[in-house]
């Protein structure tokens, strides 16, 4: 069955994973699920010291937490090309 392409796309700008998860690689999935969720797993717990930090730190984090959300919209719409 073929996928929307939309909806796969939408998921994964939700939440990194989901789109994955959608068109049925579970693997990639729990991969993106896992990495996004400890992204956010740290800012919830150390949010006021990640939000008010500067330098290559703060560089490092949130190039991560882009890192991961471009990657998993890039991989889910090539993915679902492939099915």
């Amino acid at each position: 069955m073929m996928k929307n392409k939309a909806l796969a796309g939408l998921l994964s700008l939700i939440f990194p994973g989901l789109g994955h998860v959608y068109v049925g690689r579970y693997a990639d999935g729990i991969g993106f699920l896992l990495g996004a969720g400890a992204l956010w797993s740290a800012l919830f717990l150390k949010g006021s010291y990640l939000l008010e930090m500067g330098g290559l730190r703060a560089l490092i984090f949130w190039g991560g937490f882009l890192a991961v959300y471009l990657f998993a919209l890039i991989d889910i719409e090539r993915k679902v090309k492939q099915k």
